[in-house]
């Protein structure tokens, strides 16, 4: 993505934060074929605007060649909140066919789900993580345990795929979890669609929840960082020879009148018109 084309997304993204004491900027924003047919727009927003964003959506804009807008969608953002000094993620995948899909925008909704307010700390910590990919779909398992004395309520898991530059290539997120009292833990799983190439190289980790004390309020996310991500390991190649298979081949047809010569004219060469092959057989997925 062009410089230019970057800067209207980063404009975009705090022009409606002009009200707050600071900013908030959208960037690590990637525009990316993540499945083939469709592009995905991700990044990631930075929060320096004075206050916690809790409750928050991204309006996504999809463009195409000419700037012209051809999807608009809304999407949750990965963490509960974006506390001050913070950041959050976001993704979204266009519907539109991939060659219609040539810019990528976005900002923070500001509707009805927007809500700006107090934290709460929290202790939880994340374990047992695995990162797997094979071909195209990329397996994010993992536990999260919650240290604190007050019940986590609504924990969840937010993964966030990086490329090489660090910049947001898609995000996942497992919501399913359930409540967690002081020492309990349970089991995340997040399945996402990446390109299939090695754009893909590190995974991020974020779990929040919201707090069991009276404020309910949601705790700062907690996170594991830089998981690598690995191609798929190349299947072993198998040779198959080709069996060789003689053919005769009559170049000739025996004269039916008796010569002096007694020179037989039809002669039978055996041919061998198979060629031996060991040629491997790739039978991985290209990465």
């Amino acid at each position: 993505m062009s410089m230019k084309k970057l800067i209207v997304a980063a404009v975009f993204g705090i022009a409606g934060l002009a009200a707050f004491a600071g900013t908030c900027t959208i960037t690590r924003i990637s525009l990316v074929n993540t499945d083939g047919t469709h592009k995905t727009f991700a990044g990631q927003l930075d929060n320096t605007s004075g206050v916690n964003i809790l409750q928050h959506n991204f309006v996504v804009a999809f463009l195409d060649s000419g700037n012209n807008v051809v999807e608009t969608k809304v999407v949750e953002g990965c963490t509960r909140s974006v506390q001050d000094g913070k950041s959050g993620f976001f993704s979204a995948t266009s519907s539109q066919p991939a060659s219609q899909t040539n810019v990528g925008l976005a900002r923070i909704a500001f509707d009805s789900t927007f809500t700006v307010g107090p934290v709460a700390a929290g202790d939880v910590s994340i374990s047992n993580i695995v990162v797997t990919r094979t071909g195209t779909s990329l397996v994010v398992t993992g536990k999260i345990k919650n240290n604190d004395a007050d019940k986590l309520f609504a924990p969840a898991a937010c993964i966030v795929v990086r490329d090489a530059s660090g910049n947001v290539l898609i995000t996942g997120k497992d919501g399913s979890l359930n409540d967690l009292v002081q020492n309990a833990t349970d089991t995340f799983s997040v399945t996402i669609t990446v390109p299939n190439d090695n754009t893909a190289r590190t995974v991020d980790i974020w779990a929040d929840g919201l707090d069991g004390s009276t404020s309910a309020a949601p705790i700062n996310p907690q996170s594991a960082l830089g998981f690598n991500v690995s191609c798929p390991a190349a299947a072993t190649a198998t040779s198959t020879p080709a069996t060789p298979t003689n053919t005769a081949m009559a170049t000739g047809t025996p004269a039916a009148t008796n010569t002096a010569t007694n020179t037989p004219v039809a002669t039978n060469t055996p041919t061998n018109t198979a060629t031996p092959s060991n040629t491997p057989v790739a039978t991985n997925t290209p990465c």
